[in-house]
């Protein structure tokens, strides 16, 4: 068994894949598996990553949006700690998974925050947790980054709780992070930048206006519903913290396709 597994999801990446990669690849820590998802992706994408051995392809024929891929990746991940790494972000240097492997130690922590930096327009800086935001009530309230990837998942963890993606949505990282976030009962969290995010990206499916973002909101939100009663009654409270923001946040998509 591996310590880490690095899942990658990749639609039409051919741009920025390879400095991904690289960032993977270039890591001094090597007890990891590297997984790849190519999710139907028509470009050179599977092309690029099939030249590297060391990389676990994995062709979807069908595209089921950056959850579906992921989930194929966790079901085929062995990693102890599974890390969800985007195809245009990167590793902030070759030391990272040392570090986050020494942070972790002999301990059994369900998830484990990392810090990122953030670059491109309108979304800068570096963002780190602390002691106090790492807290469960402070991630909810505070915290204000529903990010999967700066987040080290325990495998077993996932599995226990059957924490997985919702697919061919938008928004598929707001149910599984929080969710993670509420069902775990151990933490640690890392107080240097691990992940290099890239934002600002006006080609990216997220970037985009539509009424299908608003849907999907929706329906996300009736799927945190669902999960309250299996919450203990100390997090319940949570729930419409986090609905409230999901609300918000439809309504400024209505806003601005008026």
């Amino acid at each position: 068994m591996n310590r880490f597994s690095i899942i990658m999801a990749a639609y039409n990446a051919e741009k920025e894949i390879e400095r991904s990669i690289k960032s993977v690849l270039n890591q001094k820590f090597k007890d990891y598996e590297f997984i790849v998802v190519n999710d139907a992706s028509t470009d050179r994408t599977s092309e690029i990553v099939s030249k590297y051995s060391d990389i676990k392809l994995i062709n979807h024929t069908e595209n089921k949006r950056a959850g579906g891929a992921r989930n194929t990746g966790i079901e085929n991940a062995t990693g102890e700690y599974i890390i969800f790494l985007d195809s245009d972000d990167v590793f902030a240097d070759e030391n990272i998974l040392s570090r986050i492997n020494e942070k972790i130690g002999n301990d059994i922590p369900d998830v484990i925050y990392l810090g990122f930096e953030a670059i491109g327009d309108g979304f800068e800086g570096e963002f780190i947790p602390t002691e106090h935001n790492s807290m469960k009530e402070n991630r909810i309230i505070e915290w204000n980054y529903a990010n999967v990837w700066d987040v080290v998942w325990n495998r077993d963890f996932l599995n226990k709780n059957n924490i997985r993606f919702v697919e061919k949505k938008y928004f598929e990282d707001f149910v599984f992070y929080y969710t993670g976030v509420l069902k775990s009962s151990s933490h640690k969290y890392t107080d240097f930048v691990s992940i290099t995010y890239s934002s600002g990206r006006t080609d990216s499916m997220t970037t985009l206006i539509n009424p299908k973002k608003i849907q999907d909101l929706y329906y996300n939100m009736e799927i945190l519903l669902n999960i309250y009663n299996d919450l203990e009654d100390e997090y319940k409270k949570f729930i419409p913290y986090i609905l409230k923001d999901h609300n918000d946040y439809a309504n400024r998509l209505l806003d601005q396709m008026r």
